[in-house]
């Protein structure tokens, strides 16, 4: 039983502190407390803005997705030294998606120029914080995975989760980034 439960968290929360987190969001999340990052006026978006810890999973899958998708779009990480490959796993998600992400290479959130029109999307709460608490100068932003059709603030960090979050992950990136892009539409 237990390894049943253990398993179970492994493939849908990353770990037991993944779990903790994800309750604790999605529970800010229906008392109201992420419902500011909802409200974007998508007529003036020209750019999306992907931006993840490492800049080697998350945000350069969505950068990717969504140029896949005809849309504007780069990706930066938090806390990487930049110069990077992705990770190989979302390279092979993106690919069995037909989107060939092989020449990524991670950019620090520091190189960040803004342009009229950006939105930043992060990935959790956590990334607001630290992005409020940088010298970044940014119009709009919001949480990723607040687009999905499940909406929910926090999408973990999959870089040492097992295969089966990892493809969660990105499964739930490029559900949001096919949200977003019926509403730039």
């Amino acid at each position: 039983m237990l390894s049943a439960l253990t398993q179970y968290i492994d493939n849908n929360f990353s770990s037991k502190r993944g779990l903790v987190a994800a309750l604790k969001y999605k529970l800010l999340y229906l008392f109201g407390f992420y419902k500011v990052y909802q409200h974007i006026d998508f007529n003036t978006v020209n750019r999306l803005v992907f931006v993840c810890s490492g800049n080697i999973c998350r945000s350069p899958f969505g950068e990717y997705m969504a140029k896949a998708k005809g849309l504007n779009a780069v990706s930066y990480g938090l806390h990487c030294r930049g110069g990077d490959k992705a990770d190989p796993r979302a390279i092979h998600e993106a690919r069995i998606r037909g989107v060939d992400m092989q020449e990524h290479v991670t950019r620090n959130i520091s190189e960040y120029n803004l342009e009229k029109g950006d939105l930043i999307l992060v990935m959790e709460p956590w990334h607001l914080s630290q992005l409020k608490a940088s010298n970044v100068n940014y119009e709009r932003i919001t949480l990723v995975p607040l687009w999905s059709k499940n909406p929910t603030p926090y999408l973990g960090d999959p870089f040492s989760a097992n295969e089966v979050f990892f493809n969660r992950c990105e499964s739930v990136v490029e559900d949001c980034v096919r949200n977003i892009q019926t509403r730039l539409a």
